[in-house]
C-alpha cells in the first residue's frame, strides 16, 4: 500500500515515519516530498492533491506556527480553490512538531536525563515548543545531547544546536512513544485517529 509523504523538514519526516510505523505498519512510503519548510510545502499542495487524486494517497504534515490560529483555518487557507481528494490527508501539529514529542513527558525526561516535572504537561499551549525542548536539553546531564541540541552562540528563537535535527530525529524514531504522547497533545491524537482510518481504508 504505497503513499506519498510530504513534510516541512527532516524532523517532521522522522515523526511522520514513526507514526506510520506505529499505526499503519502495512503502509509503504513510496516517496517523500517537501523538506524545504512551510511555504514550499504549501506551494506544492496542488501537485500533492493531483497525486492523491490520480496515483496514491498523499499524507501532509505541517506545523501551525501561529498561536492565534487553528488547524482547520490553516487547512482552509491551503486548500482554497482546490477540489480536495479523499486520499489527501493534511495533519497540523500545534504549534510545532516538537510539541508532539514533548507530549511524551516521561520519554523526554528519560532521554534528556531531566526531572519529569520540568517537561511541560500541556505542550500545545506553550508559545515555542522548540525553545522549550532546547531549554530542557540545556539542563540535561547528558553532555553529548546538550552540545548537540543547544545553540553554541546566542539564544535566539530560531537558533538550534549543530546536531539538533539528528539528535531529536533519533529520539522521534527510536524512543518517542506516540501512544503515551497522544493524551497530552490533541492535534497528535487527531493525527493518530486519521492515520488509523487511512490504514483501515487501504487494507479493504
Amino acid at each position: 500500500m504505497p503513499v506519498t509523504l510530504a513534510v516541512e523538514d527532516r524532523l517532521s519526516e522522522s515523526v511522520a515515519k514513526r507514526l506510520l510505523a506505529e499505526y499503519a505498519p502495512s503502509v509503504q512510503i513510496l516517496e517523500t516530498l517537501g523538506l524545504r519548510g512551510n511555504r514550499p510545502l504549501r506551494q506544492s499542495l496542488r501537485r500533492l492533491n493531483q497525486i492523491a487524486t490520480f496515483q496514491r494517497p498523499a499524507l501532509v504534515f505541517t506545523d501551525l506556527d501561529r498561536p492565534q490560529s487553528c488547524p482547520a483555518t490553516l487547512v482552509r487557507e491551503w486548500t482554497q480553490g482546490l477540489v480536495i481528494s479523499s486520499q489527501l490527508m493534511i495533519r497540523v501539529a500545534v504549534l510545532e512538531i516538537e510539541a508532539w514529542l514533548l507530549a511524551d513527558r516521561a520519554g523526554v525526561a528519560r532521554w534528556l536525563s531531566v526531572a519529569a516535572h520540568r517537561v511541560p504537561g500541556d505542550p500545545e499551549s506553550i508559545s515555542d515548543p522548540k525553545r522549550a525542548l532546547i531549554e530542557l536539553a540545556n539542563r540535561s546531564r547528558n553532555r553529548d545531547l546538550r552540545e548537540a541540541i543547544v545553540p553554541r552562540h546566542g539564544t535566539g528563537t530560531h537558533q538550534i544546536g549543530p546536531g539538533y535535527n539528528q539528535s531529536v530525529g533519533e529520539f522521534a524514531s527510536r524512543h518517542w512513544r506516540p501512544e503515551s504522547a497522544r493524551s497530552n497533545a490533541p492535534s497528535l491524537n487527531r493525527a493518530v485517529i486519521r492515520i488509523g482510518e487511512l490504514a483501515s481504508k487501504l487494507s479493504c
